[in-house]
C-alpha cells in the first residue's frame, strides 16, 4: 500500500522497518527558516515595544511637568488652600448628615436642627448675587485671572463638588448662600 509519494499510508499494523527515513537535511533546514523568522519577528515586535513605550514615557514626563506647574501656580494663590479645606469639611459634614439620615429611615423634619442654623438660613436666602461675587466661587475667578487654563479650573471646581457650567457666565445672579453644587 504506497500512497501517490510513495509514502506508505499509516495503519494500526504498519511495520516501521518498512517505512523510508525522513530526509535530515531537509528537516533540520526547515527547523532552522522557522527560528531565524521567528527570532527576527520577534526582534521587531520587542524593538517596536520599547519605541511605543518610550513615547509613551515622554508623553507621561511631560503631562507630570505641566501638571507641576499648574500646581505651583495654583498654590501660589493667596487662601487658596483655606477655603478648599473649609469646602471640603462643609461636604464632608453634609454627607455624613445624609447618611444617618438613610440609615435611621427618618425625615428630614425629624431631625432637630440648631436655632442658630436656622437663623442663618433664614437671613441668607432672599437677596442674590452675580456668581463672580460669591464667596464659594471667587477664587475659581481669580485662577483665571492669573492665567490658570479654564478647563483645569473646571476641572478643580468639579473635584471640590461644584457646579463647573458656572464658570461660563460669570454675572448669573444666584442667591446669597444657596448651594449651587451638583
Amino acid at each position: 500500500m504506497m500512497g501517490d509519494y510513495s509514502i506508505p499510508i499509516i495503519e494500526p499494523t504498519i511495520d516501521y522497518t518498512k517505512v523510508p527515513p525522513i530526509n535530515q537535511k531537509r528537516t533540520i533546514t526547515f527547523i532552522n527558516h522557522f527560528i531565524v523568522h521567528t527570532v527576527t519577528f520577534l526582534n521587531k515586535f520587542a524593538l517596536t515595544c520599547e519605541e511605543r513605550l518610550f513615547e509613551f514615557e515622554n508623553k507621561l514626563q511631560r503631562v507630570q511637568a505641566s501638571l507641576e506647574i499648574l500646581e505651583s501656580r495654583l498654590s501660589s494663590i493667596p487662601g487658596l488652600e483655606t477655603e478648599r479645606k473649609t469646602t471640603q469639611d462643609e461636604n464632608q459634614k453634609q454627607e455624613v448628615k445624609l447618611v444617618e439620615i438613610v440609615r435611621e429611615g427618618t425625615n428630614e423634619s425629624d431631625i432637630e436642627v440648631p436655632k442658630e442654623i436656622k437663623n442663618e438660613e433664614k437671613e441668607l436666602q432672599p437677596e442674590s448675587q452675580p456668581i463672580s461675587a460669591d464667596p464659594r466661587y471667587q477664587k475659581y475667578f481669580k485662577m483665571l485671572q492669573f492665567g490658570v487654563p479654564k478647563p483645569a479650573v473646571k476641572l478643580k471646581m468639579q473635584q471640590e463638588g461644584l457646579d463647573s457650567s458656572l464658570i461660563d457666565n460669570p454675572q448669573q445672579l444666584v442667591p446669597i448662600g444657596s448651594n449651587t453644587e451638583s
